[in-house]
């Protein structure tokens, strides 16, 4: 190990990006092995498993389900989505090999895990090296000692019946009767949010729909949503009809998280196929079409998740380009090493160090988390390695940029008290 690996295992990580959900969720739903595939699942899944077989309502037994994961498991143990988890079970729970009684018994060691109230702290703060996380968990009421929330923001604009209308007034607190007043409603929800500690929006809409936004005139926006507020309970408007609504809706949020000092988490590049809900159409996420959008807001600060794979290019220029947008390597390195290198070197040679978020898991439970920063220290050391050997940086300047990205920036970006 060289000594830039060394010190940068010894960074304590401030993870940029997670899915996490507080411990009273995971003891609720009784969280055990096969809870725990996340991303391995949609590996499974394109090579041939039947969607959701090893769910919480599966009609299979724990002994069916694991002979389900061993037959696709041989067939996906190259990815390494599959290794990742190999890491995770094998460094926190003791998992040697596969079969189906070792399955069996590691189901049983996750379940007491899950019900360990110090399981958290162990693997993210001991075991992981994280000091804190910022995790989209659908709340706020998060334990403030290991995360900060990000909330999502798109069902405040996926507007599609009377009935995602009226979620917003109930969580808002605010009567809807028009749409100046749904407007009124999305600033109080933003207020809310922010008032519990939320550090930042996030837009999820490359899942199901394209990330080109037009900018509708307030008429426009109004038109669409009389339409959609006068309908039956049942009576769902397209999406080709609802997009202006939705466009002028991303436009507001935007502008609301301006006037809070929020940043914009935005998701671009590749689809999660166990989640996915537009098919994986991957043009949808192409990062280029947020331009007019990082355009328009030169006051905003947008975090582009992903790197924008396999938009990748486009996105280094943009994130070079644009002082408003910063770059994030969150679930990067899970998913290709390979690519997580190619882009690493050359947002070095490109990109402002300052403007680069090393890491975020963005996993479902603790366990993937701590197998990903393992990956993710690995390879940014060795990527700062042949950076030095090639004379691009000193030793001292690649464990400062490694200092920054994993956590120095994130802490001044968010403007965490750690």
């Amino acid at each position: 190990m060289s000594s830039i690996h060394e010190e940068i295992n010894k960074i304590r990580i401030i993870d940029g990006h997670e899915h996490i959900d507080p411990v009273e969720i995971r003891k609720k739903n009784k969280v055990d092995f096969f809870g725990l595939l996340h991303y391995l699942e949609s590996d499974l899944i394109t090579a041939g498993m039947k969607r959701g077989i090893l769910s919480k309502n599966s009609p299979l037994s724990n002994e069916e389900k694991a002979e389900q994961f061993l037959t696709f498991y041989q067939k996906t143990k190259n990815t390494t989505y599959a290794r990742t988890l190999n890491t995770a079970v094998q460094d926190l729970y003791g998992m040697e090999e596969w079969s189906v009684n070792s399955i069996l018994a590691l189901n049983e060691k996750v379940r007491a895990a899950t019900n360990d109230d110090q399981w958290y702290r162990k693997v993210l703060k001991e075991k992981s090296g994280i000091d804190m996380a910022i995790t989209l968990a659908y709340t706020t009421n998060v334990d403030f000692s290991l995360f900060r929330p990000v909330m999502f923001l798109d069902y405040a604009y996926k507007l599609r019946t009377i009935k995602d209308i009226q979620v917003i007034g109930r969580h808002s607190g605010v009567n809807v009767h028009t749409f100046q007043d749904y407007l009124h409603a999305v600033d109080a929800l933003l207020n809310k949010f922010v008032s519990e500690g939320m550090v930042a929006t996030k837009l999820g809409h490359a899942y199901w729909r394209t990330l080109k936004s037009s900018k509708p005139t307030f008429y426009e926006a109004e038109k669409c949503f009389n339409r959609l507020l006068s309908s039956f309970l049942d009576e769902p408007m397209s999406q080709q009809e609802a997009i202006v609504l939705q466009d002028f809706l991303i436009h507001h949020i935007i502008q609301g998280s301006i006037k809070n000092d929020l940043p914009i988490q935005i998701h671009t590049g590749h689809h999660e196929t166990s989640v996915s809900g537009n098919g994986n159409i991957i043009t949808n996420s192409k990062v280029s079409d947020l331009i007019p959008l990082l355009l328009a807001y030169p006051d905003a600060k947008f975090v582009l998740l992903h790197c924008g794979i396999p938009y990748h290019q486009e996105y280094l220029n943009i994130v070079k380009n644009y002082p408003n947008v910063y770059a994030d390597f969150t679930w990067v390195y899970i998913l290709s090493p390979t690519i997580a290198k190619q882009i690493l070197h050359q947002m070095i040679e490109m990109v402002p160090q300052t403007k680069i978020f090393g890491f975020g898991g963005d996993y479902n439970f603790i366990e993937g988390t701590y197998a990903h920063q393992k990956l993710a220290r690995k390879i940014v050391g060795d990527v700062l390695v042949e950076k030095v050997q090639d004379h691009m940086l000193t030793e001292s300047e690649a464990v400062e940029f490694a200092q920054r990205i994993f956590r120095d920036n994130l802490i001044e970006f968010y403007k965490l008290k750690v």
